[in-house]
C-alpha cells in the first residue's frame, strides 16, 4: 500500500462575503496590490500544488479571483454561506463533501501571519503522525497560553493568593488560533466536525494566532506585517 503523501490533501479555503463585523473583510486590503483573499491564495500556493487547492463559495466575483490565480473553484449554496441559516457542522460537512481527496486541510482568510512553511511543516506532522502512526486523529494550528486566566470571577489556572505561581509555571494550556484544522474527509462527513477527539496541537508563532474578527485585529495584522 502507498504511503499517504501531500497530493492526497486538498486546502480548502471557505469566504463568504458577509460579514457582521468588518464589511467585505475577505476584500480588505493586505500586501501588494492585494487582498486577504489573494494574500492567503499566495501564501498557500507557495507550498502546495495549485489543483489540490479549492475556493468555497457562492461568490462570482470569488470565482472570478480563483480563475485569475490558477486555483480551484467550489460552488456552494446559498444556504451554507448565511451563518444565521446553516450550523456550522452543516457548513464544514457541505464543503468538504466537495473535496475530491481523502485528507483536507481547512485554511480560513481571517490569519493572514500565518507562515506558508507552517502550513508546511504541518501538512508533514499530519501525514506522519495522523495518516501513517496513527497517533493523532486530527491537527490543529494553536498558541501556547501562559497567561492568567479568571472566570466568573475566580482565578482558572492559577491561585490569586500568596500561594502564586511565575507564568513559566502555569498549566499548559493552548488556543486554537483558527488559522488551520485537517482530518480526514470520511471522518468529518460522519462526526460533522473538523476534529477528532484526539487532535495534534500544532503549535505557531504568535503572530499566526491573530484572526481578524474586527476592526482592530486588522489593524494589528497590518502593523505586524513587517515583522512576517
Amino acid at each position: 500500500m502507498l504511503k499517504p503523501s501531500l497530493k492526497d490533501i486538498s486546502i480548502v479555503i471557505p469566504v463568504r462575503e458577509g460579514s457582521s463585523r468588518v464589511h467585505e473583510k475577505i476584500y480588505l486590503p493586505f500586501g501588494d496590490n492585494s487582498t486577504l483573499l489573494e494574500w492567503k491564495i499566495l501564501q498557500v500556493l507557495r507550498i502546495h500544488p495549485s489543483d489540490r487547492i479549492f475556493i468555497s463559495s457562492n461568490s462570482k466575483r470569488v470565482s472570478s479571483i480563483a480563475e485569475k490565480m490558477g486555483v480551484q473553484y467550489l460552488p456552494r449554496s446559498t444556504h451554507l454561506c448565511d451563518g444565521h441559516k446553516a450550523s456550522f457542522s452543516e457548513v464544514i460537512s457541505g464543503v468538504v463533501s466537495d473535496l475530491p481527496t481523502k485528507y483536507f486541510a481547512w485554511v480560513t482568510v481571517v490569519v493572514p501571519l500565518m507562515k506558508p512553511e507552517e502550513y508546511f511543516q504541518a501538512f508533514h506532522i499530519f501525514l506522519e503522525q495522523v495518516c501513517i502512526k496513527k497517533e493523532y486523529d486530527s491537527l490543529v494550528s494553536v498558541n501556547r497560553l501562559k497567561d492568567y486566566l479568571w472566570q466568573h470571577g475566580s482565578p482558572l489556572n492559577y491561585q490569586a493568593n500568596r500561594n502564586h505561581t511565575i507564568s513559566q509555571e502555569l498549566p499548559e494550556l493552548f488556543r486554537v488560533t483558527n488559522g488551520l484544522y485537517m482530518r480526514d474527509r470520511e471522518s468529518t462527513l460522519c462526526e460533522g466536525y473538523f476534529l477528532g477527539s484526539k487532535p495534534f496541537m500544532h503549535v505557531v508563532s504568535k503572530i499566526s494566532g491573530i484572526d481578524i474578527d474586527d476592526e482592530q485585529d486588522y489593524s494589528m495584522a497590518l502593523a505586524l506585517k513587517d515583522v512576517y
